[in-house]
């Protein structure tokens, strides 16, 4: 706008309000005078600040609508206007309703006006509320929509809304495609967002609007920080500053140009090292921060920005009032960002929290993590998808290790117990949660009413939360749902509704002869805690156990593995490598701590789920050449957490596994055959009173998901697919290469009513069928844990492929010990995996030919002896882990 910009609108303001004394009451005449003098009212405010000015424009908005009437095209203007007043207000106070109601109006207008010019401008402001309430909740949902409604309306060329670039719908697309970026990482988003942004901008930044120059500055410092590039950077300078220079005082976004001018220049000096710049981002953060309400969202943003660029001006220059200072900003940042913006509250604490470790302010960093922990809970129960879920949990991933290292470095042993289980596979535990407390039966209940106010409560903190909510709002609403849950607990049989896992729960989880060890790698050094059935605690710091150092091995153990056919002595070696790293580090501190506890209950986190450690190893010193494993002292199994041990214990304590499914050989099938599919479906029959058999093209998705919940125990022979970087499309492969995916797995419920009571086991003789994302590790979201959230006690899956004679004689041995020597399935599995490591072909043929007789007249039974006997009798064929190890235990 030009120079003679505040006299026009102060010249508009007066002749509307002259018009509207002089226009009679309650027709369009008045509506169209009170829109315009709203509208003009909130560009002042805009330009120049002012409460009354903001209050006013509200009320005359609210009076345009009114008189608005029966008249639609009227009306959907008037409501607009209200909706873009109603998000101003939200924007400098932060109140949740007045942005619910924005929307609302917003929505209505869009709708009404549909694809006309006033239908675009009305989804203008439609997509920038959904963008203001995704900066709140984080609902990606609420993203893409405004992306998709900016795309379809920006070739709309409106220059009332955009006198001097002429389509500030495309600068706005630009904005919210590189805040997409930002959660996606997706470049060609980023790409899209810049050239978007730099056609809105052209070739003359003095004729360029300045909101734009802001938008395109942030897009290339967004692009530099991700890619490099200081031609990225000095533009975004350049632009920065050109755009605060041209704001003026009371300006209502002059609060978002210092932040915005901080940011590109704290990434000039920490590219170039000029205190200029350090020194100029610290002041515009600190001015940012003074001109943000306390109640703003942007308010825990700012305060990060300030904080961690203090941080990094306190290690150049050193001085404890730095040091003082970026920790007040960072507290400011998590205390704020809890009510209302829990994603810089997550940001916030885990920077401030290694910053904390890293001076070995042990107190300081626990409650850094502690606030990070809280919110990263807050995000995810305010998410209502799956997915959003997990990209909220994506960002909180190894937080509760580096909070338990902390724990434990102040003797807080029990607290670190409790953050692991509570960090520790929400998803999982949330699936657990809802099978234990049963809320569906209490609605069929006489107390339906407390379910109703439950739910309606619930629903309405959700929808405080993703608009955006005051906290005094929010703490309100927390206290609503808690008065609830408390009535609840109240109906016998529901005194644990809803509460989180505390210590005596995880006791009663351990039985006696077992104990539960908590495994986490942080960044500076790692940490056991273990936990007996008496509730007796120990723990062990682990130096050497550093994120980077699993991150080194796993990233040894991923590659090797996808070669593993072609350069099996390659694999080999990185697999002796990594399990005897893994002995050193992790199992020979951790024994002295175990006693004689003979049931080893893993709790591994983070991508420690990725490693063998029940094949850790150390050499016999007596012995040249001889290893002892951890196998060969302790039975190993692997849990989510205690709540998932529960489960799964009550699940096998309750059901009676006298039938089988088999599904061997799926055909027709373009993957590799499998040898001996017939041999070991017989050997997996033969050991129960019923049996059903769905081999080749009677192997179908449908006939396996129909028959899982007709037989207690499930053995499958067939390819797996692990797909680490969408873990819930890892599936089993089944007839025509059509696949039992692990998301059609999870709908399943094996355990509730009507449904079988849940199942026994499930045995996955199929490789790569023990591999959890790698993006979320914490979520061991895999094909083992998808079947116990289905309702399966136990769960034997391969972590890389063997050969199928060696998969069928464990097997085989494994239902041996099982079904007939009585041992439970954990232990079976572990003297399987050493009689197949340390017996001759002799003493194999002599240990299963007992289970041929009497004769059963199956001779596919009988030819997995029968191809022992040609070979070598006193040769031991599978010593090497590689081949016996694969297969791991999960759950009871």
């Amino acid at each position: 706008m030009g120079e003679s910009s505040d006299t026009d609108l102060l010249a508009a303001r007066k002749l509307l309000m002259e018009g509207l004394r002089i226009t009679p009451l309650g027709g369009p005449e008045q509506a169209w005078l009170e829109y315009g003098l709203g509208n003009t009212l909130v560009n002042l405010f805009q330009r120049a600040g002012g409460e009354n000015q903001l209050s006013d424009a509200l009320d005359h908005a609210r009076r345009s609508v009114s008189c608005a009437g029966n008249d639609q095209r009227l009306a959907a203007l008037c409501r607009a206007g209200l909706a873009s007043t109603l998000g101003t207000r939200f924007r400098v106070h932060g109140d949740a309703a007045v942005l619910a109601e924005a929307v609302s109006h917003a929505e209505w207008s869009a709708t009404t006006a549909g694809d006309t010019q006033l239908g675009h401008r009305f989804a203008y402001i439609l997509a920038e509320l959904l963008a203001t309430r995704y900066d709140a909740s984080g609902s990606l949902d609420d993203l893409h929509r405004a992306i998709e409604l900016l795309r379809g309306a920006g070739e709309s060329r409106d220059y009332i809304m955009a006198p001097r670039t002429g389509n500030a719908f495309r600068g706005t697309l630009g904005s919210l495609l590189r805040r997409l970026y930002l959660r996606t990482r997706d470049g060609a988003v980023l790409d899209e967002a810049i050239r978007v942004l730099k056609e809105e901008v052209g070739d003359d930044d003095s004729r360029a609007d300045p909101v734009s120059l802001s938008l395109l500055g942030n897009a290339l410092l967004t692009r530099y920080q991700s890619f490099g590039g200081r031609g990225d950077l000095l533009r975004a300078v350049d632009l920065q500053m050109k755009t605060l220079n041209a704001r003026r005082a009371g300006d209502w976004q002059l609060a978002s140009g210092h932040n915005n001018a901080g940011n590109a220049l704290a990434s000039a000096w920490r590219e170039t090292g000029d205190d200029q710049f350090g020194t100029a981002a610290v002041a515009h953060y600190r001015t940012a921060l003074a001109l943000t309400s306390q109640n703003a969202p942007e308010r825990a943003s700012r305060a990060y920005n300030l904080g961690s660029t203090l941080q990094a001006r306190s290690v150049v220059a050193g001085g404890d009032e730095l040091i003082k200072e970026a920790v007040s900003a960072y507290r400011d940042a998590v205390g704020h960002g809890l009510d209302s913006s829990p994603e810089w509250a997550l940001a916030a604490a885990r920077r401030w929290g290694q910053w904390a470790v890293a001076r070995e302010c042990w107190e300081e960093a626990c409650e850094a993590y502690g606030g990070g922990l809280e919110a990263g809970r807050g995000l995810f129960r305010t998410q209502l998808l799956r997915e959003d879920k997990e990209t909220w949990l994506a960002d909180s991933q190894g937080m509760p290790s580096e909070a338990a290292y902390a724990l434990v470095r102040t003797g807080r042993w029990k607290e670190a117990v409790e953050v692991l289980e509570t960090g520790r596979s929400m998803l999982l535990s949330e699936v657990l949660e809802a099978d234990r407390t049963g809320l569906h039966q209490l609605a069929d209940s006489d107390h339906a009413e407390l379910v109703d106010r439950y739910r309606a409560t619930t629903a309405a903190l959700n929808r405080a939360m993703r608009d955006g909510a005051s906290p005094v709002a929010l703490r309100r609403l927390r206290g609503a749902v808690d008065g609830a849950i408390a009535d609840i607990r109240l109906v016998e049989g529901f005194e644990r509704f809803l509460t989180p896992p505390d210590f005596a729960e995880i006791c009663r989880a351990v039985r006696q002869g077992a104990i539960l060890v908590y495994l986490a790698a942080a960044e500076r050094a790692g940490v056991a805690v273990t936990v007996d059935h008496t509730g007796r605690i120990t723990a062990v710091e682990l130096p050497s156990l550093t994120t980077a150092a699993v991150e080194r091995r796993v990233g040894v153990v991923m590659k090797t593995r996808r070669s593993l056919v072609l350069q099996a002595g390659a694999w080999k070696g990185a697999l002796d490598a990594v399990t005897r790293w893994a002995w050193l580090t992790i199992v020979s501190p951790v024994l002295p701590i175990l006693d004689e506890a003979e049931d080893l209950i893993i709790v591994p986190s983070g991508k420690l789920t990725l490693l063998p450690l029940h094949a850790a190893w150390r050499p016999l010193p007596d012995l040249p050449g001889a290893r002892h494993y951890l196998l060969d002292e302790r039975t190993v199994r692997y849990v989510p957490n205690a709540r998932a041990l529960e489960f799964t214990q009550r699940t096998a304590a309750g059901t009676h596994g006298d039938r089988v499914l088999v599904a061997a050989d799926p055909q027709p099938s373009s993957r590799p055959a499998i040898a001996y599919t017939r041999t070991e479906a017989a050997w997996a029959r033969r050991w129960f009173a019923h049996s059903e058999v769905l081999r080749g093209d009677k192997a179908t998705p449908e006939a396996v998901a129909s028959a899982l919940s007709r037989n207690q125990v499930h053995h499958f022979i067939c390819h797996g697919r692990s797909d680490t970087d969408s873990p819930l499309d890892s599936a089993l492969v089944l007839a025509d290469d059509r696949e039992l995916t692990l998301r059609a797995i999870l709908s399943m419920r094996l355990g509730h009513p009507g449904a079988g009571g849940g199942a026994r086991l499930t045995v996955l003789a199929a490789c790569d069928t023990d591999q959890p994302g790698t993006p979320l590790p914490d979520e061991v979201v895999s094909l083992p844990t998808g079947l116990i959230q289905a309702g399966v006690a136990g769960v034997i899956a391969a972590q890389w492929a063997v050969r199928s004679e060696t998969m069928s004689l464990l097997t085989a041995r494994f239902y041996q010990l099982w079904r007939s020597e009585g041992r439970e399935p954990a232990l079976a599995l572990r003297l399987a995996q050493r009689w197949m490591r340390d017996t001759t072909n002799a003493e194999k043929i002599r240990d299963l030919t007992p289970a041929l007789t009497p004769s059963r007249d199956d001779e596919d039974l009988e030819e997995l002896v029968r191809s022992l006997r040609l070979r070598d009798p006193h040769a031991r064929s599978a010593t090497h882990p590689a081949d016996w190890a694969a297969l791991s235990f999960h759950g009871s």
